[in-house]
């Protein structure tokens, strides 16, 4: 099965690299399109902007504004790398960021050190998703894109740029910490340690040069009581977010509102960490390009905050699942990606009805079915299979 998709994503026509920067492009143009028509840059895109205006007038980061539409829930060090954009007029500075977050996982991808098959397998398979998060306007196609320049850098030895990813994504929306496991797979540990602490002083500090040293200090703690105050919010039935497996628990299996997502989130997490213990497999590429994609989709999956934009990281972690494999996939494998496919990458679109997508598949949280299904086969196959390079 797996060499009928590498057949066909060999055509000229799929594995072509202009090819997919054609659709990739013509996602970004569509998305500008959108925003034209609506007639305003998009909300979020101005909730970024504002988050410099709000800090360099020394006013508070985290309040609902009345000129946005959600609050601002990212990191200090977010408000001053939003700057360049924030200084730009509004349409300018907006067609800029689509073309950004659109293609910078584009040549992230291009540049990776993943197979010409796995490039193209990819840059087809996320290409929904990609639109999904582009036409929101959303930061997880660069959080994605940190993640995975985090795992080559330490793949080509040069960790003290890794850490530079592990930092800045940390710095600024917290995620970016799960680029700590790429230290388990460092050849180089104590350079590591020491420049991971070197450009997170350096991503902290950054704010205080600019908007102050007490305030930038007062937002860090304000960040912190509204990142625990979103989660809150996001254990309520009505929230449009929490689309994960913490979600999906408690919204069909239990319906209760006060029962500890720890119940599932610690037994996710061990599962999560336990291949790690089979130090033997660290000298297969297959394993540790594996281990990246379950990271990337416990991302999703263990978060109350994660929302429809941002199943472009778990779904890059799928498709690497998938295609890491050093042995041959089965119809079983292929049919769990065409649910995936479907359930969570089409879901969103206008192929489903408006009252399915918001009042089923939103309210339950069955987004996050088809790739949490997936994580555990994956782990399964971390803590089973040898990921020795085969010929077979």
């Amino acid at each position: 099965m797996t060499n009928q998709f590498k057949t066909t994503f060999s055509h000229p026509f799929f594995k072509s690299e202009y090819t997919l920067a054609i659709v990739w492009g013509a996602i970004a143009l569509f998305s500008i399109y959108k925003i034209i028509h609506a007639g305003h840059p998009d909300w979020d895109y101005y909730i970024f902007t504002h988050s410099f205006d709000h800090a360099w007038a020394n006013m508070p980061l985290y309040p609902l504004y009345e000129e946005d539409t959600d609050y601002f829930l990212y990191g200090p060090t977010f408000a001053s790398l939003i700057a360049p954009f924030a200084l730009l007029p509004d349409w300018v500075g907006m067609v800029i960021w689509e073309l950004l977050i659109t293609f910078f996982l584009f040549f992230t991808i291009k540049c990776s050190w993943l197979t010409q098959y796995q490039k193209v397998f990819i840059g087809w398979f996320c290409a929904q998703e990609v639109l999904n998060c582009v036409l929101d306007a959303e930061v997880n196609t660069l959080l994605v894109s940190g993640l995975m320049l985090t795992f080559l850098l330490v793949e080509k030895e040069r960790d003290e740029w890794a850490t530079f990813f592990i930092a800045m994504g940390t710095m600024t929306k917290l995620f970016g910490i799960v680029g700590l496991l790429c230290f388990c797979f460092s050849k180089h540990k104590k350079r590591f340690c020491w420049t991971l602490l070197l450009w997170l002083v350096a991503f902290a500090v950054l704010p205080m040069l600019m908007f102050g040293f007490e305030y930038t200090c007062g937002e860090y703690v304000e960040w912190m009581k509204a990142l625990m105050s979103k989660n809150e919010h996001n254990l309520l039935f009505d929230t449009r977010q929490n689309l994960s497996l913490l979600g999906f628990a408690r919204n069909v299996l239990t319906f209760i509102p006060n029962y500890s997502d720890l119940w599932v989130f610690a037994p996710c997490a061990l599962l999560f960490a336990a291949p790690l213990l089979r130090f033997g497999q660290y000298k297969h590429i297959a394993f540790r390009e594996t281990m990246l994609a379950s990271s990337l989709i416990c991302i999703c999956i263990l978060s109350t905050s994660t929302e429809q934009s941002g199943y472009i990281i778990a779904m890059i972690g799928v498709a690497i699942w998938f295609t890491a494999a050093p042995w041959k996939r089965g119809w079983w494998a292929v049919a769990l990606m065409a649910f995936a496919l479907v359930l969570t990458s089409f879901s969103s679109t206008d192929l489903f009805p408006h009252d399915f997508r918001m009042g089923f598949m939103v309210q339950y949280a069955v987004k996050a079915l088809p790739v949490s299904i997936i994580w555990f086969v994956m782990n399964w196959e971390l803590l089973t299979r040898d990921y020795v390079k085969s010929n077979n």
